[in-house]
Formats: C-alpha cells, structure tokens, sequence
C-alpha cells in the first residue's frame, strides 16, 4: 500500500487507513494547488521501554502565506519560538489535535520547537481489521509506529516537507524512516541515525524495533548504487537473504517494464502487529504476514510495486486512487499469469465472486475509493480496477498498454497523476478515445449484468449462422463481451461481441455446428455473475450489510466470532423467530445448529464437511435457500472451539465450507462455478 501515513495500502491484506486518506487528500490537493516546501531539521529521542518522545528541531517556512502548524494533543509544548524569539501563540483544539496559526511574513521565518509526550502503548492482540482504523503512534521493546498521520511532530499543512532527522534510541534499538541513511553512531548505550529525505508529505513516519540487519547492494538499470536492507525481528532474521533475492527479481521486472526505480534505497521492515504498509523507499509487514510461504512471491513484489505507483506517482486523492488497481494488476495478477492459465483465471473469478458477495448497499463508484478500510474496498478499489486495467489490455493491445505506463511514468514520475492523466496516456498510445470506457467504469456503482438469453445454429450453404441474443438488466453498460463457441470435437473458438443495449441479437458465422455457446467462461469481463456463476462464499456474510446473524448456542463466544467476521454492525435475530428473507448467518454450537436448521427447513451441513469427523472441532459452510438467498453456517462442538476461530476464520471469505481442528482449517473448498451457456447439440 503506499504510505501508511497518507491513504495507506495493505500489503498482503493490503492495509489502508480511512483517517490517512483524508489526509492524503490534503495532500494531493495541496501539492497540486501550492509546491510550497517547508524545510525541518530536528532530533528525535524515544524510549521504547517507557513510551517517551522527546523533539525538538526548526521548520523553515517559505514567506507569502500564512501557516497552520498542527500537534497531537497528548504532547507538552516545551517550547515554541519564531526567528530566535519565544512566541505566546495561542493554541486551538479540535478532534484531539493542537493548533496554532502564523501570519503571512515577507521573508522565510523559522520556527522552534521542543515538545515531548508519551506514546500510546503496542497492542499486539489487534487483528488484520483492527490495524485498518488504529491511527495512533506507539512504542514498545517489541516495536514502535509512529505514523505521520497520527501528527506526533509538529506539522505543518499544505507543503511537501525536506527533513533531516536524528532518531536517538537504545543501543538494541533500530530506527528506519522514508529516505536515505545518512550515518549511524552509536556511543554509550545509544543509537543514533540520521535520515534525509524530500517528500510531498507534510508529515513523517516512524519505525523502530529490535531489529537485526541485513544489507546488500544492488545495481539498478540505470547503472545506480540502491542499498537493499532487511531489518527483522531477531526469530525471523535467518529469512533475510531470500526476501532480498525477491525484491531484486521484482527491481529488476519493473525497471524493465516501467523505468529506473526512483530511490536510492529498499527496505523490508517487520512489525509485530499484522501490518502491511508501503512507504518511499520502504515496506512495514507483520512477522506472521512475512512468514506466509507466499509472501515472496506475491505481496512482497506488491510493495515494491508501490514505489512506483502510489509514492514515485501519487494519485490525485481528491479524484480517485488509482494505484490500487493498477499495482494490483501489475504485481498479484501478473505473477498469476506467470504461473499459468488457469491460475490467472482463478484469481479472475476469486474477484468476481467477491463482487457477486459485496451487496449493493456496499458498493461504490471506484472514483470515490481513496483508501481500503475493509474488505468492500478491498472488492472496489483492488479488484473491480485491476479489472478495469485487464479489460483495456485486451481492448488496446499489450504493446499500446505497456507504452502507455512508460509514458505515464515519465511525465508524473514524482508528481500527482489522476486517472484522467492515466486515461490520457493509453489514449496516446493507442491512438483511441477512452472517455466512454473511463467514463463508465469510473462514475458507475455496480457492474454489468449480463445475460446469455438464447442461442441456436442456423444451416447456412456448408457453413453454420449462430443466432445468439444477450441482455443485460438496469441502464445498459458499453461491454465488449467474450462468447464461446464449442464444438463436438474439442475444439473451441471466441469472438468478441460489443454489447451496449438491454437486448441485442448477434450474428457468428461456424464452418461447423457448435455443440454448445458458453458466456465469458474465462470471466474476462467485470460483471455481476449470474447466481449459477457465482457459488456462495464465506465473504457474502462478512460483506453485505443486509446478513442479519441468528446465535444458536454458546452466544457469548458465537456474537464474539460474529463481531470479527462480519465487516457491519451486526443485524440479530432470535433463533426462535422465523428466517428472514435477507442473508443469514449462523452461529453456535453443533447440536442448538443442527435443530435451528432442521426446524425452519434451511440447508443442513454437506456431505463434503463429514471428512476428519474424529478431528474437527468446527465446522463452516454456505449454501443457497430455496428462495436463492445465501445462508453461511459456522458450528462448533463447543464454545472454545467457536473462539478458536476468531483469528482465522476472516481470512477464508473466499471458501464456501472448512472443516477446523482447534484454529487450524484440515479442509477447505469453493462450490464450483457454472459458466451461463447454452446447449445446441439436440
């Protein structure tokens, strides 16, 4: 994700912060409408172990405006001066935050200033979910974060900031900042680092840990010294090697497919919370997060990724965030169409049976996504413009796609670019106006439904007319849609039909007669997926603000994992009422689960969950009800099975049925998926 402090990107989870964006909206606005720099040097002394700041340093302001200088409110000003001279500058509060105002000068003025406070305690208990929303500095032995966001320096709004910055930490400690180390002494006891570095950013993020160092130089393609650290926790420090061996696959795949990296340096930082933050030069992960067997070769290259898109060009906050998608496109689903067809498809379909999950009543255009604070923004502004970027390669061409991200790497690199400058690149470089696609894909909520609504093959001299009809529901979207051909011999031929009414008749000449007309069945197109389409998953309960949760047994522990897996308040129901028409969860022990079931005639558990009877401990699966409703059940045989779910269970939103032994899931599935196709072989 790029920066946590400013609309934050999750790694692996891909982590943003709601709050954040906000200010990265600030920001955007303010580079956009000011190239202001304020400059600052200051020095830092933090004790971990205690949770105390110590600050002090000088801002210089450029001349002409006047200046708003913000603090967090739990810090002491110590204090504040202007050009040498102390100040009695009055301070206003508002949302926990400290200010003070100073007038326009003719000439540049520097400020003082000397503050101090005490962090926030580390919570290491907080889930994946919680670190989405949880925007306050902390410090621990075990770790500290010390967001920009959170404003525990002073800042100084509507500027890009140059900073060199003295951290000063006991001797175990490490501090890492976004930009270049400048130098590292250490003398009785203590560590001190110095970090320089300019960024659009008025304010700056923080790290420190017990870290062990790892470090390797690297040539870039422009021939250029970058430094490649890996700063870990000393239980995982023996990984360090292999993650640096990735991230120079990935410098090397992009610098080739976009441009030189813009950095001097790349740092792989570990935290003990379940983070997954992008910062310039920099990404913050969890230890549990960098010990997933995958993390090399999908999240990893997702964060190096950033430094590109979302840091070395910032989207345009106040008009949409296109780095999401675009990152995503270019790292998770590129790796997967390394691995193969059917990989890529996989992902493919995983994004539209998240969508098919989401509910209306969470969706929204993709040019209101800014940051990911959950998972229908995950749906949104990931998935839904990944898919965007996939369906305009295969309109373009992949020679117009790739030149276009060149370009637009050239003319914004270290800048602000909106998807209308987006747009504007692949339309040089395809030659083509893309005004109606952005248009649609970027201002609509929702997505195309379509639908194969009849088919049948025509003799026509030696050769064969497929008559096929299409439709679609609401106001008609502009799609080019892939329609599938098969014949009786195994063989199968696609055409590319372009679709934009309610109903439209389409012609495909066959030297044979198909067997079988098949809508989309590479799922290529963002669309709503057909309730044949799209299997239930775990995911539609956690998402759709309409699931209403029915406790059945054990409710203290069943409301407890219900809290952590449904993303909307809960919506509940007595186990004694009958079913409402909207989607139903289910939660609590086997047996009070089995006759709730069984009384109102709802699906019971399927025969694929029977596996591992002796060693499951829980139980959980989807289904549909006769009415076409999804119905999510989660069932233990007791109540400290149920809690043992509480961390893993969020994780599985895209399976339809687990089998759990304690925390661990021992089976896992996804119902499959039937593609809209009509048979023509009678």
């Amino acid at each position: 994700m790029p920066r946590a402090a400013r609309g934050a990107r999750p790694g692996l989870a891909r982590l943003a912060l709601l709050a954040l964006a906000a200010v990265a909206v600030q920001a955007a606005q303010a580079t956009k409408a000011a190239p202001d720099l304020v400059r600052a040097q200051f020095d830092l002394r933090l004790e971990p172990a205690t949770r105390e700041l110590d600050g002090h340093g000088t801002w210089t302001l450029p001349a002409g405006r006047t200046w708003r200088m913000t603090l967090d409110g739990r810090y002491e000003l110590q204090r504040l001066a202007v050009d040498g001279r102390p100040v009695e500058v009055t301070a206003r509060s508002s949302r926990g935050l400290r200010e003070w105002r100073f007038p326009a000068a003719e000439r540049e003025q520097r400020v003082e200033v000397h503050w101090r406070g005490r962090l926030e305690a580390l919570d290491t208990t907080l889930d994946h979910r919680a670190v989405l929303t949880h925007t306050a500095a902390v410090a621990a032995p075990r770790g500290s974060f010390m967001p920009g966001a959170a404003s525990w320096h002073p800042v100084f709004e509507g500027a890009g900031l140059a900073y060199r910055l003295v951290v000063d930490v006991p001797e175990s400690q490490r501090a890492i900042a976004p930009g270049r180390l400048v130098g590292t002494h250490v003398a009785a006891g203590r560590r001190l680092q110095t970090y320089a570095f300019e960024q659009p950013e008025p304010a700056i993020d923080l790290i420190a840990g017990p870290y062990v160092l790892t470090q390797r130089d690297y040539a870039s393609s422009a021939g250029r010294r970058l430094v490649l650290r890996a700063l870990l926790h000393p239980e995982i420090a023996e990984r360090a090697a292999g993650d640096l061996d990735a991230v120079e696959r990935y410098l090397r795949l992009y610098e080739t497919w976009i441009g030189s990296y813009p950095y001097e340096s790349f740092s792989i930082v570990s935290s003990p919370t379940p983070t997954g933050f992008g910062l310039p030069t920099l990404t913050y992960l969890g230890i549990d997060v960098l010990r997933l067997p995958f993390i090399r070769d999908t999240s990893l290259g997702h964060e190096v990724l950033h430094n590109w898109w979302g840091n070395g060009v910032r989207p345009d906050y106040a008009r949409g965030n296109w780095s999401e998608g675009l990152t995503t496109f270019m790292a998770d689903y590129a790796y997967r169409e390394q691995a193969g067809a059917s990989a890529a498809l996989e992902m493919r379909l995983g994004w539209l049976r998240d969508f098919a999950a989401l509910g209306s009543a969470a969706d929204q255009p993709l040019a209101d996504f800014t940051a990911r604070t959950h998972g229908a923004g995950q749906v949104v502004g990931y998935h839904k413009a990944a898919m965007l970027f996939l369906m305009l390669r295969e309109a373009i061409g992949t020679d117009a796609f790739d030149r276009a991200l060149r370009t637009f790497w050239r003319e914004h690199r270290g800048g602000v670019a909106s998807w209308d400058d987006l747009r504007a690149a692949f339309e040089a470089a395809s030659s083509r106006d893309l005004r109606a696609y952005f248009g649609q894909w970027l201002s609509r909520p929702g997505a195309p439904d379509l639908r194969l609504a009849a088919a049948r093959a025509v003799p026509d001299g030696a050769a064969w007319q497929v008559e096929v009809k299409l439709s679609q529901s609401g106001r008609p979207w502009q799609v080019r849609v892939p329609v599938v051909l098969r014949f009786a011999d195994g063989s199968e031929v696609q055409h590319w039909l372009d679709f934009d009414r309610e109903r439209q008749a389409f012609g495909i000449a066959a030297t044979k007669k198909p067997v079988q007309v098949v809508l989309d069945p590479g799922a290529r197109v963002f669309r709503r997926l057909a309730p044949g389409e799209a299997p239930p998953i775990l995911r539609q309960a956690m998402l759709d603000p309409a699931t209403v949760t029915v406790l059945a047994g054990a409710e203290s522990a069943g409301e407890s994992l219900a809290r952590r897996l449904v993303e909307h308040p809960l919506r509940r129901q007595s186990p004694d009422a009958a079913p409402p028409a909207q989607p139903l969860l289910v939660i609590g022990l086997d047996g009070d689960v089995r006759r709730y079931l069984e009384r109102h005639g709802l699906p019971g558990r399927p025969r694929e969950l029977e596996a591992a009877m002796a060693q499951a401990t829980a139980w959980a699966w989807t289904a549909t009800r006769a009415g076409g409703e999804p119905v999510t059940v989660v069932a233990a045989r007791t109540a400290a099975a149920l809690t043992a779910l509480e961390r893993p269970l969020p994780h599985h939103g895209r399976q339809s049925w687990l089998i759990f032994e304690g925390p661990k899931a021992i089976a896992r599935g996804t119902w499959p998926s039937r593609p809209q196709q009509i048979d023509l072989s009678g």
